[in-house]
């Protein structure tokens, strides 16, 4: 048993070595079968190993998923968007794209969860941290066949607001991919974000873009910079109905939970009042958990709001 050629083919895959790199590399079907029972070789998924002493890892899992598809496998959906840094990484199956005519004969498996495509053009092809993935646009549109438009708006201006992919990179793919079951949805969000939505702070400011639009509310501004009548900026806020001067904001836990960032807020939205803004603030969760509270308010503020402009001038953030 060559322990120095196992060492230097899993060295490459974060620690694993497929069953077909063993056997070129001159291993006999014995030998990886006396090396996984010695404990040396320890199966991971089907046809694929993680050498003893190996660190398991994120990384790991995606290597041996890729070697378990096979050539010309890329990693997908979910974990492709991960790796791309627009959405959080994620438990569960490591999703895989294979080509078409690829096959994938390793059955069902913990580990990776396989789809087919006709088509997988260079366009749609990606390289993170020496694994390939589909495009960021790619990995979109693929995410909109199963994800609600909400959701996929989120992760649309994440992926904007990171610079993976712009909304030409997103037509591009969808003109590509005309049949794509994720279309519609993937058009609908870029028709929601408009000009301004990748100017969002926070995802769930997307979600609740979404919400009012949904239920026959005018379309609020995206991050709009409210000025006084000196015209400095006295605040930025997450939406607004300029003309009504009323501002929505989400509150996150995360950033909005500490007492000098309270203070902030306080201050940020004495202003507001002062030159004659109406403020309304949400959590994130009631947001996401709630929606029809947000709108219900929104919709009576709207009603009641007076049409006219109050003191103080205001501008679209630029």
């Amino acid at each position: 048993m060559d322990l120095r050629t196992l060492d230097r083919l899993a060295a490459p895959h974060a620690g694993v070595v497929s069953r077909a790199e063993l056997l070129v590399a001159g291993w006999s079907e014995g030998q990886i079968a006396r090396a996984a029972r010695s404990g040396a070789l320890i199966r991971v998924c089907h046809g694929v190993y993680r050498v003893a002493g190996a660190r398991w890892s994120r990384s790991a899992a995606h290597h041996a998923a890729l070697l378990a598809a096979g050539e010309e496998a890329h990693l997908a959906r979910w974990s492709a968007a991960a790796l791309h840094d627009f959405v959080e990484p994620r438990n569960g199956p490591v999703d895989v794209l294979l080509p078409h005519p690829r096959s994938y004969t390793g059955g069902e498996d913990r580990l990776l969860r396989v789809q087919r495509t006709r088509s997988l053009p260079e366009a749609d092809r990606d390289q993170r941290l020496g694994l390939p993935v589909t495009a960021p646009a790619r990995t979109l549109l693929d995410l909109a066949a199963t994800t609600s438009t909400a959701r996929l708006g989120e992760h649309v201006a994440a992926a904007l607001r990171v610079e993976a992919c712009d909304a030409s990179d997103l037509r591009e793919v969808m003109d590509r991919r005309g049949n794509a079951r994720g279309r519609g949805r993937l058009s609908d969000v870029l028709r929601l974000l408009g000009e301004d939505g990748g100017g969002a702070r926070a995802d769930v400011e997307v979600a609740a873009l979404h919400h009012l639009v949904a239920a026959g509310l005018p379309r609020p501004v995206v991050a709009f910079r409210v000025f006084d009548a000196h015209g400095r900026c006295i605040a930025e806020v997450d939406l607004a109905y300029p003309d009504r001067h009323l501002a929505i904001e989400i509150d996150g836990y995360r950033w909005h939970s500490s007492p000098a960032r309270k203070r902030a807020d306080e201050e940020r939205q004495n202003r507001l009042v002062l030159v004659g803004w109406t403020v309304l603030r949400f959590s994130a969760s009631e947001v996401r958990a709630h929606p029809d509270r947000l709108v219900a308010t929104v919709t009576s503020a709207l009603g009641g709001a007076p049409a006219s402009l109050t003191p103080g001038g205001s501008s679209p953030a630029s």
